[in-house]
């Protein structure tokens, strides 16, 4: 007896050690997961970054193009020559401001913050939840046959578990004999005996 509870021990801790192997196991696949998808979302801000600095180095060049030209045109010593493009620069210069005010903006295109959180309470609940259930069925209870009576139409069974179990309780059921299923009868915690 005492070398069989050994064994039972012995085999229990090996298969809750290998579960909480297979459990860590996973834990760690999906922080791999977790982190990977952390580093496409950093990727794809700079990404956006890189672009929006690009459309904005654009559109410096561009404007630095145009103060460049307006400087030109105003060193030009023919007063004909400059009231001839003043307007066409006057109304090139309007047009870059309006584009530069609606296109580029201050704020950046895309949040610097990774909008997103980790919500570990569910694992760790079910974590706290971890723990044994009995898995073999107990045996069939005992009969009390002299607490047994059939009198009438009606019959009163008593019984009790047998010794090497521990039953929180019984379901007696009912064959009618007509090869269909079992009617649950009769379902009781404490009380040990039933009368049909």
């Amino acid at each position: 007896m005492n070398e069989k509870i050994n064994e039972n021990c012995k085999s229990l801790e090996t298969e809750i050690s290998s579960r909480c192997d297979l459990l860590i196991e996973a834990i760690h696949n999906r922080k791999q997961q977790l982190l990977e998808f952390i580093h496409k979302e950093k990727e794809y801000k700079l990404r956006a970054l890189k672009e929006q600095v690009s459309a904005c180095t654009n559109r410096l060049q561009q404007t630095t193009g145009l103060l460049q030209f307006c400087i030109e045109a105003l060193k030009e010593t023919e007063a004909i020559a400059f009231l001839q493009i003043g307007t066409s620069l006057i109304n090139r210069v309007n047009n870059r401001e309006l584009s530069w005010t609606k296109e580029l903006t201050a704020t950046p295109w895309i949040s610097p913050e990774l909008e997103l959180s980790l919500d570990s309470r569910p694992v760790l609940a079910s974590i706290e939840q971890l723990t044994f259930s009995q898995m073999k069925p107990p045996e069939s209870p005992i009969l009390i046959v002299d607490e047994c009576v059939a009198e009438n139409n009606s019959i009163t069974i008593a019984w009790k578990p047998q010794v090497s179990n521990f039953v929180e309780g019984f379901i007696l059921e009912l064959d009618d004999g007509n090869d269909g299923p079992f009617r649950v009868s009769y379902c009781s915690l404490l009380q040990k005996f039933i009368k049909i």
